[in-house]
C-alpha cells in the first residue's frame, strides 16, 4: 500500500489496465493506446496503437489477449505478444455504450455489458 512509481502523460488518460503479471500496462488516451513496460523505477512506453475514445480495456486471465472498447461500441481484441488485431478480432453489435468486459475463466471468450 505504498506509492512507488508515478508516470505523467501529456494527454488525459481514459482508462488503464495492468497485465496479470504486473509488468506491463496499457493506457488509453483520446486518440491512441499506449503499451508500457513497468520497470523497477519507471514506466516506459514501447508501442503506440490506434484507438479512438477507448473507454474500457481488459486483459484476459492469461494475459495473452486484451480487449479494448473504442468509440463506445466497437471491441478490438489484441494479441499482447504481437500487438496485432485482425479483422476477425473486431466485434460490433452493441446498440449502446459498452460499459464492461469480462473474460471467461478459460480465456476462450468474453462477455460485455452495455
Amino acid at each position: 500500500m505504498t506509492h512507488e512509481i508515478c508516470q505523467v502523460f501529456p494527454d488525459e488518460c481514459l482508462t488503464v489496465a495492468f497485465h496479470p503479471s504486473g509488468l506491463h500496462l496499457v493506457v488509453a488516451m483520446k486518440d491512441k493506446i499506449i503499451v508500457c513496460n513497468v520497470l523497477s523505477n519507471s514506466i516506459s512506453s514501447f508501442k503506440l496503437l490506434p484507438g479512438k475514445l477507448c473507454n474500457e480495456i481488459r486483459f484476459s486471465n492469461g494475459g495473452h489477449l486484451f480487449a479494448c472498447v473504442s468509440a463506445e461500441k466497437m471491441i478490438h481484441v489484441y494479441n499482447f505478444y504481437t500487438l496485432d488485431c485482425s479483422e476477425r478480432m473486431q466485434f460490433t453489435g452493441h446498440s449502446g455504450r459498452v460499459m464492461s468486459i469480462d473474460w471467461f475463466a478459460n480465456d476462450m471468450g468474453f462477455t460485455t455489458c452495455g
